[in-house]
């Protein structure tokens, strides 16, 4: 099993798991807080999906590892040293604990937030200098593209037929042109049936490379380690992604 094999496997199996909780990706975060659904109504809407998404990924590991019937080795370049540097997994569990309290409406997500930006300048202000602020920067185009379009009169009509009705369709449809987290910002200003929106840009995280920051990093990934199976990899991922959100997408129709 190639390099390739193995990543695409780890960027559905990102894309797919991260599905089931609020936290889990930053669209289901935002959606979570617009819909006003509970903690539990959300696991229980995305559960079913994320189960069959499992057996998916169980079922293309398993295939693939039997045909090459080689042992799977997989080692990292980058190893984190946590030997004598328990005050700052300390520090990180505290903080984590207060971004769960913001997302379980106890505590305002302004005070976490503010309290998340002091408490990495005092852990590990050198953390700011690794964050990949091109791909941020990426996504924050496509947030200001998606805003401007969203303004055309023109746009919004046409939105607004398609949208109302279709918000499971829309939201997958959208994703693989657009991303998925501006999908969910855009479509969720059209309809107030945001369940099935949750959901079809949660399967919709499958598909384009540009359907999720999770394929994007994946790609540059394999792009940086493996520059000559940059080709072989754009075709396993496109024929892996297209089946399970076939799969995946007839099952969400079907539960309909």
């Amino acid at each position: 099993m190639g390099i390739h094999d193995i990543v695409v496997l780890q960027t559905v199996a990102a894309n797919l798991g991260s599905m089931l909780t609020p936290i889990g990706n930053p669209q289901n975060l935002y959606l979570y807080g617009r819909a006003g659904l509970s903690l539990g109504s959300f696991l229980l809407l995305m559960l079913p999906y994320t189960c069959v998404s499992f057996l998916l990924t169980l079922l293309q590991s398993t295939l693939q590892t039997r045909a090459y019937n080689i042992p799977i080795e997989v080692s990292f370049h980058e190893q984190v040293q946590l030997c004598g540097k328990e005050a700052q997994l300390a520090g990180y569990l505290v903080l984590f604990a207060l971004d769960l309290l913001a997302v379980a409406r106890v505590i305002p997500y302004g005070l976490a937030l503010l309290l998340t930006i002091v408490g990495l300048l005092v852990l590990d202000r050198s953390i700011f200098a690794r964050v990949d602020y091109s791909l941020l920067l990426t996504f924050v185009g496509f947030f200001v593209f998606i805003g401007n379009m969203g303004r055309l009169p023109v746009f919004y009509e046409f939105l607004q037929k398609i949208v109302s009705g279709h918000e499971l369709l829309a939201g997958a449809a959208a994703s693989q042109v657009i991303s998925n987290v501006p999908a969910a910002l855009l479509l969720s200003g059209f309809t107030d049936n945001l369940a099935p929106l949750i959901i079809g840009v949660n399967l919709g995280r499958l598909g384009t490379l540009i359907a999720s920051m999770a394929s994007l990093i994946s790609y540059k990934f394999v792009a940086r380690e493996e520059p000559k199976m940059k080709g072989l990899y754009f075709r396993q991922f496109t024929y892996t992604n297209a089946g399970f959100l076939a799969v995946l997408l007839v099952f969400a129709l079907v539960l309909e």
